[in-house]
């Protein structure tokens, strides 16, 4: 119930703020320029689909349970468009039947639908203290390394899985799984360096976009900051894809401290257009009020 609640609210927020800043979204008038980098970034960002999709596949290797790198990417893209589905299990069931079908256990399926999400994760914190310290925050990037380490995997994929409600197959749930006897044992250094370029290959869709309306000199790693600690809000909140406006909300608070102290522009542009009501300085010097 509470994955539909926040699916809702979500909803609910898109639907208020396209209400609401529809007509100054319809007035902004981008240079040619700038609809050439809104096209290069939607294409990065549908690349950075299929640079997930190898990522999968790496962590799958990892697991002992491969597919093939390309059929890993196919299903990846397709079952990606489920997780806009309010419930945010429907993407992990397309991805379980396949390993399923490909003769893989049930254990094996269950983490590399449950790891690939935790590495997404840990990979843009990682990200983080490119940004600076930020109060604090920057910690959190070596923090969650931490479980990943072997000694701390284990207590918290039981944990997952008790939580995350993972379709069923047969007679096996998975309150009978063992993560022990699935996992390798060891550092996923070779997954998390593959989610580390998914989510810098996302970034740079992202910042592509961005670069059309955000006003020259903001600092690259404070971008970089704001939109890892963003997406990663948006990902790990049930119910709440990032498109949906959770990471919009994260992103306006993180960017926003930077833009209070060195440019009059606050609030900040968000990644679909959302913005507060109380106006964007940086909207009305592109209109030339």
């Amino acid at each position: 119930m509470g994955r539909w609640a926040v699916s809702l609210v979500c909803i609910g927020c898109l639907g208020w703020a396209t209400a609401d800043q529809g007509r100054q979204l319809l007035e902004l008038t981008p240079s040619p320029s700038d609809w050439w980098l809104l096209v290069a970034g939607a294409l990065v960002s549908g690349l950075a689909v299929a640079v997930n999709g190898v990522a999968w596949a790496v962590l799958l290797r990892w697991l002992r349970c491969p597919l093939p790198t390309d059929q890993a990417v196919v299903v990846f893209a397709r079952t990606n468009l489920l997780k806009y589905i309010p419930g945010g299990i429907w993407h992990l069931a397309g991805r379980i039947q396949l390993l399923r079908s490909h003769g893989h256990g049930w254990g094996q399926a269950a983490m590399g639908v449950l790891l690939d999400p935790l590495l997404m994760a840990v990979a843009a914190l990682l990200l983080l203290p490119l940004g600076g310290w930020q109060r604090g925050l920057g910690l959190l990037g070596p923090l969650a390394v931490l479980c990943l380490l072997p000694g701390w995997q284990k207590p918290l994929l039981k944990r997952l899985l008790r939580r995350v409600k993972l379709p069923r197959f047969g007679e096996v749930t998975t309150a009978k799984l063992s993560p022990g006897q699935v996992l390798p044992g060891s550092f996923p250094g070779g997954p998390l360096l593959a989610e580390t370029a998914f989510v810098l290959v996302r970034y740079l869709g992202f910042a592509l976009c961005a670069a059309a309306f955000l006003p020259p000199g903001a600092p690259p790693g404070s971008l970089l900051a704001a939109f890892a600690l963003a997406w990663t809000a948006g990902l790990v909140i049930p119910g709440a894809p990032p498109a949906w406006g959770c990471s919009n909300w994260c992103w306006c608070c993180g960017w926003g401290a930077w833009c209070r102290t060195r440019r009059p522009c606050w609030p900040p542009p968000s990644p679909t257009g959302w913005r507060p009501p109380w106006g964007m300085p940086w909207q009305r010097q592109r209109l030339g009020e």
